[in-house]
Order: C-alpha cells, then sequence, then structure tokens
C-alpha cells in the first residue's frame, strides 16, 4: 500500500534521517517511537504523501483511502460536529448535498415535468451509492464513535467553535475513524483523551481491519495495538518486531552485546597501542612494530552505543506531613442545577498514591481541585492534615510561571540546595536543551509551559501533590524521567493519567468514581482491572434465589430450631476466631514494629534539626541514608496493615453469612 525507498530528509542542511526504506501492508500494525524532534511526524507525512524526500522516493497504492490525524488541528466547518463527523469523505457529502437538492426538485414536480424521470432515477442511482458508503446507518455510527470519545448526547448539535481545542482534536479523531479508511496514520492519537475515551479508542482499534501506523507515547497503547515498532533516533530508523515491551528487550540486548563488542574492541587496540609505542624505536623490534600498525589500520572500528545516556539526578524530597493528610466529610458540590458531589466522604493518609480514574464527567479534576483548594465548595469538610502542604500541577499550567523570566531562571528560582547544572540536567530530560534554557516564558507554547511546571514541581515538590494528565507533552524518555521521580517521591500523591503504565508503577490504590460516589481499591491499576473483572463476573454468575416458603411450626419444633440455631452461631464464632487469629497477631506485631521505626524516625529528625551535627560528616551521612529507608519500610507497613484489616473484613463477613 505504502512503499519508502532509501528516503532521506535534511533540515538546514543537516539530515534528519538517511537511506530510510519500509513499507505498509494491508493488515500492518506498527508504533513509532522515538524522542521529540527526531522525525517521526515526517515519517507518517511522507508516508501521507504531503512531505516530500529529499531523496528517495515514496510510493503510494492508487485507489486507497487513507484517515490521518496531525498533532496540528485542522479548521473545521463551523457547524454541528454530528454533521461534521458524518461528512467522512468529500465522495459522501458531495451525495448527500445532491440528494438534497434532488429532494427539494422533487418536491416541486408534477406529471407534465419533462426532466421528472431523470431526477427520480438520479435520485435512486445516488441513495444505492451512498448505501454503499454505510450511509443509512451512518448517524448512528456516527452518535456511538462521538459517544466513546467523551461526547453527551446533546453535544452532537453544538458548533465545532464551541469546544476547547482537545475536544476538537476528538471530533477530527472521531471522523477518522468512522470513515473507515484502508489506512490509518495517527499522530498521538490519546494526547487528548481521558482514560476512558482511550481505553474505548484502544478498543476499537483492536477490530480494525486496515493498515495502523500510529506515533505515541503511551507504552500501553503501544502494547495493546502494534506488532512492528519503526524507532526514529539520531539520524537512523531502526525496525523491530513485536509491540513496545519486546522492542524494548530487544534493544537492550542488542545494546548489551555492543557494548561488549566495543569494550574488547577497545581493549584489544590498548594492547595493541602499547606494544607499538615501547617497540618501535627498537631497531630489533621495529618491523614487528610496524606491522601492528598496519594491523590498527584495518581493523573494522565498533562505534559506541548511540543511545542517550540514562539521566542521574537525586530528586529532592518534601518535609514530612502529619498522618492524617487530608479529611473530606459531607462534600457538597454543584454547579448550577447539577449536584456533581453529595455528602461525599474520604480520606488521605501520609504515603498514599491515589489514582482517580472514572468516565469523564464524572467529577475527577472537580474533586481534585477542590482537594487543592483551587475551586470552591457548597458544603461540609475539607480539611488538611499537620503541616500539609499541597501543590497541584493542572493541565493547563501556566498561571503560576513568571512570564517575564528565562527557563532557567524560572526552573531554578527559589530552590535552595541545587545546583545549576542539576537544574538544566532536568530541563534537559524534559526537552529544554542547549539554549533553550535563556527562552523567555512567555514565548513558549502551552506545552512548554506544562513541561517547565512539571519541572519546577519535580525540583521542589510539596509533600501533597495533585497532578491532572503530567504525561501530556511528553515523549517516552520523558515519560520515564517523570516515572522515576515520583518512584522516589516520598510524599502523598493523588493523580488522574491515562497513562496506564505510570499507575501500575506509582499507585498503591486506585479511586473510581462515579456518579458522585467512590470506591476505594488497593493497588495499582492492573489490581483495579482485575477485581473489577473479578467483580463483574460475580455479578453475572449470581443466581437468582427465590426465597422460600414460610412454614408454620409447631412449638416443640420452633425450640429445637433455637437450640440449632444457637449452636450454628457458637461454631460461626469459634471458626471466626480461628481464622482471624493469625491475623491479629501479625497486626500487633506491626504496629509494635511501626512504634519502634516511628519513633527512630523522629529521633532522626530530631538530630537532623540541630545544625551543629552538619559539621559532624561522620555522624550526619548514616542518618541520610536510614531516614529514606525508614520512610520506606514506614509506608510498607503501613500497607501491610491495611491489608490485614481488609482480609479480616473480609474473613468475617464470609464466616456468619455462611
Amino acid at each position: 500500500m505504502i512503499f519508502l525507498s532509501n528516503t532521506s530528509k535534511f533540515f538546514n542542511g543537516k539530515p534528519l534521517f538517511r537511506e530510510v526504506s519500509m513499507s505498509v501492508h494491508r493488515g500492518d500494525r506498527a508504533g513509532i517511537v522515538g524522542p521529540n524532534g527526531a522525525g517521526k511526524s515526517t515519517i507518517l507525512g511522507m508516508m501521507e504523501g504531503v512531505i516530500t524526500p529529499d531523496e528517495g522516493e515514496v510510493s503510494i497504492e492508487k485507489r486507497i483511502r487513507v484517515g490521518v490525524l496531525r498533532q496540528e488541528l485542522i479548521q473545521g466547518n463551523d457547524g454541528p460536529i454530528l454533521q461534521e463527523v458524518m461528512n467522512v469523505s468529500d465522495k459522501v457529502q458531495q451525495i448527500r448535498e445532491r440528494l438534497k437538492v434532488l429532494e427539494k426538485e422533487m418536491s416541486r414536480l408534477t406529471e407534465h415535468s419533462e426532466d421528472g424521470d431523470e431526477i427520480v432515477e438520479e435520485h435512486g442511482r445516488l441513495l444505492h451509492e451512498l448505501e454503499g458508503y454505510g450511509g443509512y446507518t451512518l448517524e448512528a455510527r456516527a452518535l456511538k464513535v462521538l459517544g466513546g470519545l467523551g461526547f453527551k448526547q446533546e453535544d452532537a448539535n453544538r458548533r465545532w467553535s464551541e469546544f476547547s481545542g482537545g475536544w476538537r482534536m476528538r471530533v477530527a479523531l472521531a471522523k477518522i475513524l468512522l470513515a473507515e479508511p484502508d489506512a490509518l496514520l495517527l499522530d498521538e492519537p490519546t494526547n487528548h483523551l481521558d482514560l476512558e475515551s482511550l481505553l474505548w479508542v484502544e478498543t476499537y482499534l483492536m477490530g480494525f481491519k486496515g493498515a495502523l501506523v500510529l506515533v505515541s507515547h503511551d507504552r500501553a497503547f503501544l502494547n495493546r495495538l502494534v506488532n512492528r515498532i519503526i524507532e526514529v533516533d539520531r539520524g537512523k530508523v531502526s525496525i523491530y518486531s513485536g509491540n513496545y515491551d519486546q522492542y524494548e528487550t530487544t534493544r537492550q540486548m542488542q545494546e548489551d552485546v555492543l557494548v561488549a563488542a566495543y569494550k574488547n574492541q577497545q581493549e584489544k587496540i590498548k594492547r595493541i597501542q602499547k606494544f607499538i609505542d615501547q617497540n618501535r624505536v627498537k631497531a630489533r623490534t621495529a618491523s614487528r612494530a610496524q606491522s601492528r600498525v598496519k594491523m590498527l589500520e584495518k581493523i573494522d572500528k565498533v562505534d559506541p552505543p548511540g543511545r542517550a545516556k540514562t539521566l542521574k539526578f537525586t530528586f529532592p524530597q518534601p518535609q514530612q506531613a502529619g498522618r492524617r493528610v487530608l479529611e473530606i466529610s459531607g462534600l457538597l458540590k454543584t454547579y448550577g442545577t447539577k449536584t456533581v458531589y453529595e455528602d461525599f466522604s474520604i480520606n488521605v493518609d501520609r504515603g498514599d498514591r491515589i489514582g482517580l480514574v472514572g468516565p469523564n464527567g464524572a467529577g475527577k479534576s472537580t474533586l481534585m481541585k477542590i482537594m487543592a483548594g483551587t475551586i470552591p465548595y457548597d458544603g461540609g469538610i475539607v480539611k488538611y492534615g499537620y503541616n500539609v502542604k499541597p501543590g497541584y500541577f493542572a493541565q493547563h499550567q501556566s498561571e503560576s510561571l513568571n512570564s517575564d523570566r528565562s527557563v532557567l531562571e524560572e526552573a531554578y528560582s527559589g530552590i535552595p540546595g541545587i545546583t545549576e547544572q542539576e537544574v538544566r540536567n532536568l530541563l534537559g530530560a524534559f526537552l529544554f536543551s542547549g539554549d533553550d534554557v535563556y527562552k523567555k516564558v512567555k514565548v513558549l507554547s502551552g506545552g512548554e509551559k506544562s513541561r517547565l511546571a512539571l519541572t519546577r514541581i519535580l525540583l521542589s515538590p510539596p509533600n501533597f501533590l495533585l497532578m491532572d494528565e503530567p504525561t501530556n507533552h511528553l515523549d517516552i524518555p520523558s515519560c520515564e524521567i517523570l516515572e522515576e521521580g515520583l518512584k522516589k517521591y516520598s510524599g502523598t500523591l493523588i493523580l488522574i493519567t491515562h497513562d496506564r503504565r505510570l499507575m501500575n508503577s506509582i499507585c498503591t490504590g486506585i479511586l473510581e468514581i462515579e456518579a458522585g460516589s467512590a470506591e476505594y481499591y488497593i493497588g495499582n491499576y492492573e489490581d483495579y482491572q482485575y477485581k473489577k473483572r473479578l467483580s463483574e463476573e460475580q455479578e453475572q454468575n449470581t443466581p437468582v434465589v427465590e426465597p422460600a416458603p414460610v412454614e408454620r411450626e409447631d412449638p416443640d419444633n420452633q425450640k429445637e430450631s433455637r437450640k440449632e440455631r444457637k449452636r450454628r452461631e457458637a461454631q460461626n464464632r469459634i471458626a471466626l476466631f480461628k481464622k482471624q487469629g493469625p491475623i491479629k497477631q501479625e497486626i500487633q506485631r506491626i504496629e509494635k514494629l511501626l512504634g519502634t521505626k516511628e519513633a527512630r524516625k523522629k529521633e532522626i529528625e530530631s538530630l537532623m534539626a540541630d545544625p551543629s551535627i552538619y559539621d559532624k560528616r561522620d555522624a550526619i551521612l548514616p542518618l541520610l541514608e536510614e531516614d529514606p529507608v525508614l520512610s520506606k519500610e514506614i509506608r510498607a507497613l503501613e500497607s501491610r496493615w491495611e491489608e490485614l484489616h481488609t482480609q479480616l473484613e473480609e474473613i468475617e463477613r464470609a464466616t456468619l453469612t455462611a
């Protein structure tokens, strides 16, 4: 379908990539990955036929229909979005417009009209042609796709201009998916989707029969959808079989082999060079030294690995808060006549890492803003714990930045104990390299401002961090830097993200929000999905039990029945005691251990509060090493304590209802 043959592209005389050859056939599913600026979108543009290579050729099969989603939004017609989505192709649009004209003419026809037969014949032919494009079911399918992407039914007749940029991108994606082309070329399709819409798109694309090529930084999305990875990095394009995880494994193995070969060759070169240096001036061994020089010249040099080095950065940690970080009770929040939360309660404890999930419009961002204290609420209590300092990272984070400062000044300002090089390292990880750090904040794009705000948070994190879609505008290496930073973060985290891999790596709990209520699941996103599936399967398999008829008993039978019931209750209590006994003992052991470790942590904090100890290197270093280890152990013990209490409740419920 699409063929690239020895294609090269140059910018300002420098090669973006050279001699790239690849093909896309029917049913292919490929993901393009690489750092920002490497040329991923350029390759996609060449496949589309809108970018011409400087060298080589691009061949696109005639008569194939290609659906393209670009990062830059194309201006749409300012009509109802349902009509915009239904215009899946110029041909369909032309047919629909011609049918309207013909139907208007048909309404004026009489028995004596000379052109009546021609109009009716053309109308019938166009109806048949429209049927071939699925025209009769087009509206129903358009509404289904819009619903999957998070639009409400009443949104269908709203105009395109009434929606924000992110929602307009969803309209564009809906139009492309509805067209069902022979090939889909998607550039960052998940950037403007929440998790629910992303899962819907993922399921839709899994059933797509045509060729699929997508650029994405969503590693879980790539894993589910592609069977080939095209890596674009440092002017070179490499193709790997398998999904993203398999690509990472293969690439690491290749790099390990290359590193070993490079090291071995360097050792060999050193030995040869040493012999030459020692023997070239000696008449007796000069000829042998000369032969070694020729040997050295003939060696086919192994190039060192070209991948960027992993960023080594020590992320600062916030001051510790009290055990209870946030308490919400009886929360009431309304928007006009709509009630978002009523009598809503939740507690957040120190060290919690909670992912908020739920359908679009459920109130996730509203709850996060209430937690952050950025919007008012209408009733109830929202109370921070001792020494809690919240920090909120919004999807469009630009208000807190000083537009007159440079990127470096804004990242560096007000952060004690951090060197300029460490700041520049982290800025580089988030795509601010070289002279980019001297740009004024006011000239940055929305995505660049978002990345700069993210850098500031990681350089000086609050102890209660609330993040709404932090991976937007990040490529995969930057996502990995963020993931590493949040892994090391010792504070409390509330996270909204469509990046399932980030939730799996970071979260210790998932809070599902729907219709103003919430249910908490211990574990990461995979644990949450497993428990949800298990719950749904149990609901589907639960048999409907008809109530047994009530039988009248004589007094003797009633007396016997009461005795039997008391006997069973006694047996249940004994069984419950035996099952809960070991768990209660484990809880007591953990509580005792927690008391010891927390006492030691307070002792360390007291010692480190004394300025004189920083003059004693031998005394301070062990404390600096012990403190984060203690924090990690305390969090693990608290998590285990919660799990054991949950087990106690489940055992009690199962035993007493048996």
